[in-house]
């Protein structure tokens, strides 16, 4: 190569040096294309809250910020990372959303991301130079951490709890000074430091978990890691998950293999504690025979503590089941107590054998009898270990027994046994119970024999303590017929008389007033005529021309029948005359009879019977005499004395 050839190549290259040199002061430094091209969705929401321009670094070596607008412009950033304003101008890329929004992003190179120094930032727009926000930042206020990855849930042996774990891509110098947050539960959120635990969470629910994570005193937080899915262990409840010991050596574990589907098949597991410093062993599987898919049993340890887990095979989600953790002495479930049998007493009484001699002395019973009527079984406890009880139940009753035992204290406990086979029979019947019984009943039958008798007899007592009194319609019907049936018509002469006795006047009267009274009477002259029955004897005892008086009737005290002439009736026996009257005023009257003679017996003073009123047609039939009813002038009616 010639002089000249060369020296023109040289002028070339500094041409060029001085070009760039030119286009570098004006574009910046900076300018060049940094590590960020592109934002995705999550991250523009996950600062949504700055102020802008928004800014973020993730490794600490690099430092992006971003807008977002509504439309297409060209803008400029300039940052000054030296403390001199206007150093460093670059043109913002443009990247579309999907909503239609456009950002503008602009990433620094590594030489200009510096710690603990604030930042000027200012965007322009290119063609018109204006202003549109400004404002100062530190790199080390905006990491936005990658999310953490590999979350996994595992299980710490408690029913209700989950130990979540994961791992973060997080430099080291800023391991002990994150936070990270974790979301579970339809929302709820918890802040932990480092892997934590999940509790309260609900046993047998399906929980989804995410993790983020920022730095502590500033930063941004990190997108949310990807899902994991695992359901919370239960407690043994759930599943009826029991475990028990007989004799003190072998583990019984049983459950309900149908509570969550049939389907489902369960594997037992078990470890035990072998002391503080050893601590517990591995899970080992209780291998049990397959036709049983709801028991197992396995050796176990008086002195040591055992726990016990379920799994399902179930999928995509296995359910896992765990016991609280026990010792063998505090989980003794006996056999039923045997040989339960019946006394011959007068109580139901009734004796057995304890079901584990080692600790028949820590044991408690309760008995459940059952009376025939009754369809509910009865309880009582017995707080003893004595091995003889007895029951009140009504005698003459049949029974049903049956027993249970569980040890009970500090040193033995557990659970209740099965029941014992039940005992039937019948109560003997109390001979001074079914007397006093009887007597009551006794009594009762008595009472209502009396009861129904008094009835029966009750219309014959009142008629002998209370006759009734007679039916006088029944008793006059006859008489009032004979009554009704006879005609009879008086003369005009006759003197009729009404139902109703027309009251008489008496007046007593001395003899001096009764002689002044007399008075000539035709009527008076005789009381009755020759013609009939009874004849009168006049007794005159005075002048022959005395008169009698018509209404009035002498007492007399002779044991004859004195009658005043021309009186035409008779009202009292007269025994003696009264002084100062004459014996022609009365007349003494005797009974004949019809041929002449007297009727034996006479007549006495000393019975009359009243028959002033009676026609002497019905004086024939009342008197023992026979006398002729002859009517004729005069007084119709008379007394007649009959014995």
């Amino acid at each position: 190569m010639s002089q000249s050839t060369m020296n023109l190549h040289c002028r070339w290259e500094i041409l060029l040096i001085s070009l760039w040199i030119q286009v570098g002061f004006v574009s910046g430094i900076g300018c060049k294309d940094g590590t960020v091209t592109h934002l995705s969705r999550e991250d523009v929401l996950l600062l949504s809250g700055e102020q802008e321009p928004k800014c973020f670094t993730r490794t600490g070596e690099d430092f992006t910020c971003f807008f977002e607008t509504a439309d297409n412009r060209t803008y400029d950033l300039i940052y000054d990372g030296y403390g001199e304003p206007g150093q460093n101008r670059c043109e913002m890329s443009v990247q579309t959303t999907e909503e239609g929004t456009f950002l503008h992003i602009r990433s620094f190179p590594d030489s200009d991301v510096l710690f603990h120094v604030d930042i000027y930032l200012e965007v322009v727009e290119h063609n018109t130079n204006t202003s549109l926000y400004n404002r100062t930042v530190y790199v080390e206020d905006n990491w936005l951490l990658d999310p953490p990855s590999n979350v996994s849930l595992n299980q710490n042996g408690q029913a209700g709890q989950l130990q979540v774990s994961w791992y973060s891509r997080v430099p080291k110098y800023l391991q002990h000074n994150v936070i990270y947050r974790i979301r579970y539960s339809n929302g709820q959120t918890k802040e932990v430091e480092e892997g934590g635990i999940l509790d309260s969470l609900i046993p047998g629910e399906e929980v989804e978990v995410q993790v983020s994570v920022k730095k502590k005193s500033a930063g941004h937080w990190s997108s949310w890691s990807h899902p994991v899915r695992a359901m919370v262990p239960q407690s043994a409840d759930d599943i009826s998950l029991m475990c028990y010991t007989s004799d003190l050596q072998n583990i019984t574990c049983q459950w309900n293999a149908s509570r969550y589907g049939v389907e489902n098949e369960y594997q037992l597991f078990y470890k035990m504690d072998l002391s503080e410093a050893l601590g517990w062993t591995e899970w080992t599987e209780c291998l049990s025979d397959r036709n049983l898919t709801d028991l197992c049993s396995f050796h176990g340890d008086e002195s040591r503590n055992v726990r016990v887990k379920l799994n399902s095979s179930s999928a995509p989600l296995s359910r896992t089941i765990y016991s609280p953790e026990f010792t063998l002495n505090k989980s003794i479930k006996t056999s039923p107590p045997s040989h339960l049998s019946a006394l011959e007493k007068d109580k139901l009484c009734f004796k057995w054998e304890a079901p584990l001699p080692s600790v028949s002395a820590h044991l408690q019973y309760e008995v459940g009898y059952q009376i025939k009527e009754s369809d509910t079984w009865m309880t009582v406890s017995l707080m003893g270990p004595e091995t003889l009880t007895c029951l009140d139940v009504p005698s003459g009753s049949h029974y049903s027994v049956r027993l249970r035992a569980k040890p009970i204290g500090s040193i033995y406990s557990g659970q209740w046994s099965d029941w014992s086979d039940v005992l039937t029979g019948v109560t003997p019947i109390d001979r001074s119970t079914l007397l006093m019984l009887c007597i009551p009943v006794s009594i009762l039958i008595t009472a209502v024999i009396l009861i129904s008798l008094f009835v029966t007899y009750l219309s014959r007592l009142k008629q002998y303590f209370w006759p009734p009194v007679p039916n006088l319609d029944k008793v006059l019907q006859g008489f009032l017929t004979d009554i009704n049936g006879q005609k009879w018509d008086p003369p005009v002469t006759a003197k009729q008389y009404s139902d109703e006795a027309t009251p008489s006047v008496v007046e007593v009267m001395s003899e001096h007033e009764v002689s002044g009274l007399r008075k000539p009477s035709e009527e008076s002259t005789q009381l009755l005529s020759p013609e009939r029955s009874f004849s009168c004897t006049q007794q005159v005892q005075g002048s022959p021309g005395a008169h009698v008086f018509p209404d009035y009737v002498t007492l007399n005290k002779d044991s004859a029948i004195v009658c005043p002439k021309g009186n035409k009736y008779v009202f009292k026996q007269v025994g003696e005359k009264g002084p100062g009257v004459g014996d022609e005023l009365y007349q003494t009257c005797h009974p004949i009879c019809t041929d002449g003679s007297l009727c034996n017996p006479p007549c006495t003073c000393t019975d009359f019977l009243n028959h002033s009123y009676f026609p002497l047609a019905e004086l024939a039939h009342t008197s023992d005499c026979k006398v002729t009813a002859a009517r004729g002038p005069g007084n119709i009616y008379t007394n007649v004395r009959c014995s």
